[in-house]
């Protein structure tokens, strides 16, 4: 064809597609990610959608204004979303960029003839920068680990920012048309749109598959999650303890505590399964409160928490807390004053998790069998056996 028209269209239809693409995954996983991908993508169709109007109305300059900012806010709109998702960033810097840029291209880039040097590397900068921030988001994020999808959105990232400013040379060379209205009948139009069209496509499966990979983790973490006290399950607060134990330091010893709600089954007996699903969810916002990297519920009425950077005192301490939070609970059953039981075991050195849960077990066991509503610690590994036997036979 003699003018970029075709891949204006293609481009346009793109960006349509991937926004509507976007909003289903969004509504359907409830990732907000998605939605701020896919109002860039919307106003990406708008920037093409100008440029396609602008051979047909008289307003060159409104035209031209239009088709940068529906860019540039675009480009803005999927980097903030990336840094709200990615990082703990202060969020102001980049609203103050994106105005900068804003108000700096009708003041000073428009003033200056198209086919110069600087309408060129100005005109595209604010466009490179936007997903140079998307990338150093995700390459400076929290995670200890990124996916295979955050490396490919990263070099995507990166290719635009890349292809940005080349188009800002390719303009200087093979002009940009002497105005707007001429520009889709340009040689570089046509180069642009080619290179727009392809990145266009990397852009939107890579953003689409992190954003998939965010709902595919929310579901997991929730499938991980108890539905009734909130704190992780059994077979999660094991994966969760074994990885943070590899993060322990050396100078603090890792506590492992055990905790069982007194007679609950006489809880339930008496008030009923809704009380008895009260006094689980109360215990375990006073078991999290009171602090501990990893909290769950092994099952029924017994909980876990680990804490990594402890020793005796502060595991008493925060067995403690929890009893006086507990006591100090108000329930909806009037008189309703449950208490719990506390086996604590402090790690050694090279200990493992399941040989620290079975002497936190052996000392819970104790607590119960001393009369309950206390805390016992671990005794030596030795005695575990003994402890053990002691107990069945008196329950």
């Amino acid at each position: 064809m003699a003018n970029a028209i075709y891949l204006l269209v293609v481009n346009f239809s793109l960006g349509l597609a991937f926004s509507l693409a976007f909003v289903g995954i969004a509504r359907a996983q409830r990732v907000s990610l998605g939605y701020w991908c896919a109002a860039g993508f919307l106003l990406a169709s708008c920037t093409v959608g100008a440029e396609m109007l602008a051979p047909r109305t008289g307003m060159p300059q409104l035209i031209s204004f239009l088709s940068f900012s529906c860019l540039h806010s675009a480009l803005a709109l999927v980097a903030f979303g990336l840094i709200r998702n990615f990082t703990n960033w202060p969020r102001w810097p980049l609203p103050a960029l994106y105005l900068a840029f804003e108000v700096a291209f009708p003041t000073i880039v428009m003033a200056t003839p198209r086919d110069s040097l600087f309408y060129s590397f100005a005109y595209q900068t604010p466009f490179a920068v936007m997903p140079a921030l998307g990338a150093a988001a995700l390459l400076s994020g929290s995670r200890a680990r990124r996916s295979l999808a955050e490396h490919f959105l990263m070099l995507v990232l990166f290719l635009s920012t890349a292809q940005f400013l080349f188009k800002g040379f390719l303009s200087y060379q093979l002009g940009p048309g002497s105005s707007i209205q001429t520009y889709v009948f340009s040689s570089y139009a046509q180069f642009s749109q080619t290179i727009s069209a392809i990145l266009s496509i990397l852009l939107g499966v890579s953003l689409m598959l992190v954003v998939m990979e965010e709902s595919n983790t929310r579901t997991r973490q929730t499938l991980l999650r108890d539905h009734l006290s909130g704190l992780w399950t059994r077979r999660a607060f094991f994966e969760k303890s074994e990885t943070a134990l590899k993060r322990r330091s050396a100078n603090r010893s890792p506590v492992i505590i055990l905790c069982d709600l007194d007679h609950f089954k006489k809880i339930n007996d008496t008030y009923g399964h809704a009380v008895g699903d009260e006094v689980i969810r109360v215990f375990a916002a006073c078991l999290e409160a009171a602090g501990g990297d990893v909290c769950g519920r092994l099952g029924g009425e017994e909980f876990a928490t680990l804490t990594l950077d402890s020793n005796a005192s502060l595991a008493q301490l925060q067995v403690e807390t929890v009893r006086a939070r507990l006591l100090n609970a108000e329930f909806l059953q009037e008189g309703l004053r449950p208490t719990a039981s506390f086996g604590i075991a402090v790690m050694s050195e090279h200990e493992g998790l399941s040989d620290a849960i079975a002497r936190a077990d052996a000392a819970l066991y104790e607590a119960k069998a001393r009369g309950r509503d206390r805390l016992v610690f671990s005794r030596n590994e030795k005695d575990v056996a003994s402890i053990l036997r002691e107990a069945l036979l008196r329950r």
